[in-house]
């Protein structure tokens, strides 16, 4: 009897964590439901909004740099800002 215990407590066990990450992941593979043309619409604007951002700030980093390197070469020079 103490054998079958141990066997039906680790079944239940495993059964229970299996279940549990199975649940977890639900929602996480693909979208629950598909988005109207107008939802496709807001999100390809937000992609592009985000991608403007961050080439903007690509964009200002490299003139930061550009600026700190006229500035080591020249400690005279006086750049716009």
């Amino acid at each position: 009897m103490p054998a079958f215990i141990k066997i039906h407590r680790s079944l239940s066990i495993a059964s229970l964590l299996g279940l549990s990450l199975g649940l977890s992941a639900c929602g996480y593979k693909a979208p629950l439901y598909y988005p109207t043309q107008e939802q496709l619409q807001q999100i390809e604007a937000r992609e592009q909004r985000i991608k403007a951002r961050k080439e903007a700030a690509k964009a200002a980093a490299r003139q930061e740099k550009e600026q700190a390197r006229a500035r080591e070469q020249d400690p005279n020079i006086t750049l716009p800002q």
